[in-house]
């Protein structure tokens, strides 16, 4: 399985074979601000059809796009165009290859899942009281929680693919060897548990 947390700048991604296989995880560059948008989706095409050569993924999680009504900070219309066409397009390849699954996750149920929902409202509620966006702080909290579990992301983008795989494993009901010994989430340094 592989999960997505798809962006122009920088697609982070997430694979897992099953069974006692490493997770594997990155991110690409799709493209800047000189970037079309048909060249930003086909070069996401061609690092999943490079990706699914060596991994033989049979199931494409990914972050859905941005609620419109949710705009808050350096997000725009040409954005959400990017975004709504890296989705469609990941929808596409899938359905193309014959994928199993290839289903969208809405950050607002994986992220508090992989995190904690206290951590997660926390950070929120810290947020607002200091009149700011609660991104930066939600980030944190999700690359320390890949820190617990034995990775190491080198951006938020692979973090976030990391916890969206965490939820679409945790939603089929299987516990991965990174879980395997975890019986309580540990308390993570941004929030109350």
């Amino acid at each position: 399985m592989i999960a997505l947390d798809l962006s122009k700048r920088s697609t982070g991604w997430a694979v897992w074979m099953g069974d006692e296989s490493p997770l594997q995880y990155g991110s690409w560059e799709l493209g800047s601000e000189y970037t079309g948008r048909g060249q930003t989706f086909a070069k996401l095409h061609a690092n999943l059809l490079d990706l699914r050569a060596v991994s033989r993924f049979e199931a494409l999680y990914f972050e859905e796009p941005l609620n419109p009504t949710k705009l808050k900070g350096q997000t725009n219309i040409d954005t959400l165009r990017v975004l709504s066409g890296l989705a469609a397009h990941a929808e596409s390849f899938g359905h193309a290859l014959g994928l199993r699954i290839v289903q969208g996750i809405n950050i607002d149920a994986w992220r508090p899942a992989f995190i904690g929902r206290i951590n997660s409202n926390e950070a929120k509620r810290k947020a607002k009281a200091a009149g700011k966006s609660a991104s930066d702080g939600l980030k944190s909290l999700t690359i320390e929680r890949c820190r617990q579990l034995g990775f190491t992301p080198r951006n938020t983008d692979q973090a976030d693919a990391i916890g969206i795989l965490d939820y679409c494993v945790a939603m089929r009901g299987v516990v991965p060897p990174w879980r395997a010994n975890e019986v309580l989430q540990p308390m993570l340094a941004g929030g109350a548990r």
